[in-house]
C-alpha cells in the first residue's frame, strides 16, 4: 500500500483548458521516458486509467479508489431490495448528469435512454454504463492522447495496449514510483557529497538529525528534491 503517492487519474473537465489534448500527449511522452530510463516519478497508475491503456473492460471493483462516491452509490443500486427497485423507487433512468464548465446536462447512457426505466433485471446493465460513460466515453480524447504520446517513444499504437497487458499494475507503479522499502540513511549519509561545507558543519549536523526522524514517505518525497 502505497503512502502519500500523487495518483495519474483523468477527469473530463480537463477540456476546460484549450491545451489539455496537448497536455496529455506530454505527459504520455514523459511516463514513457521515465520507464525507458528507469527514472522514478513518484506517482502511481489509477486502476481504471491502466486498463483503458490496456483495452481492458472496467469494473464495478476497479472504480472503488477513483471515485469512492460513484462505487458506492452502484453497489447500492445492485444490493437493494428488487421490489423497492421495481417500484421505481429510486426514479432513475438510463442518463447520467454531468457538470460541465459551471452547468449540468443530462447524457443518455443509451439510445432512448430517458425513457428506459432501471429496474431489478437492467440494473447492472445501468451500472455497467454508467462506469463506461464516467472512465471510458467521456475521457476518450484525453486517453487517446497520452497514449499516442506514450507511443512516440516507448512503443507503436498496435503494441502500446499489448505493453499494458503483459503488466501487472502493482509493477508498474513499483516502476514509476519505487518500493515501500525504508530508505537507509546511513548509507545515504555515506555516499553524500558537500559543497562548499564539511561534514562536521553545524548546518550539516542539524539537516542529518532532522532528516533522521522524517517519516517514510517524507524521506521517500525528498529524494525527488
Amino acid at each position: 500500500m502505497y503512502v502519500d503517492f500523487i495518483v495519474f487519474i483523468l477527469c473530463a473537465a480537463s477540456k476546460v483548458d484549450p491545451m489539455h489534448l496537448e497536455y496529455f500527449t506530454f505527459a504520455g511522452r514523459v511516463i514513457a521516458l521515465a520507464l525507458m530510463h528507469k527514472v522514478q516519478v513518484g506517482i502511481v497508475f489509477d486502476r481504471a486509467f491502466f486498463l483503458q491503456l490496456a483495452g481492458m473492460h472496467i469494473s464495478l471493483e476497479d472504480i472503488r479508489d477513483a471515485d469512492p462516491g460513484l462505487y458506492s452509490s452502484c453497489t447500492q443500486i445492485l444490493q437493494m431490495d428488487p421490489e423497492f427497485i421495481d417500484s421505481d423507487g429510486l426514479g432513475l433512468t438510463f442518463v447520467r448528469e454531468v457538470e460541465e464548465l459551471g452547468s449540468r446536462k443530462v447524457v443518455e447512457l443509451c439510445h432512448g435512454g430517458k425513457g428506459i426505466v432501471v429496474n431489478s433485471k437492467n440494473r447492472d446493465e445501468y451500472v455497467n454504463r454508467l462506469i463506461q460513460h464516467r472512465f471510458v466515453t467521456s475521457i476518450s480524447d484525453p486517453v487517446s492522447r497520452f497514449a499516442r504520446g506514450f507511443a512516440d517513444i516507448l512503443s507503436t499504437s498496435g503494441q502500446q495496449k499489448l505493453f499494458f497487458r503483459s503488466l501487472e499494475l502493482e509493477d508498474l507503479d513499483w516502476m514509476l514510483y519505487g518500493s515501500e522499502s525504508s530508505i537507509c540513511v546511513e548509507d545515504w549519509k555515506a555516499h553524500t557529497e558537500y559543497n562548499s561545507y564539511n561534514e562536521t558543519d553545524p548546518q550539516i549536523s542539524w539537516f542529518w538529525q532532522v532528516f533522521f526522524v522524517f517519516f517514510s514517505y517524507l524521506k521517500f518525497k525528498f529524494s525527488f528534491f
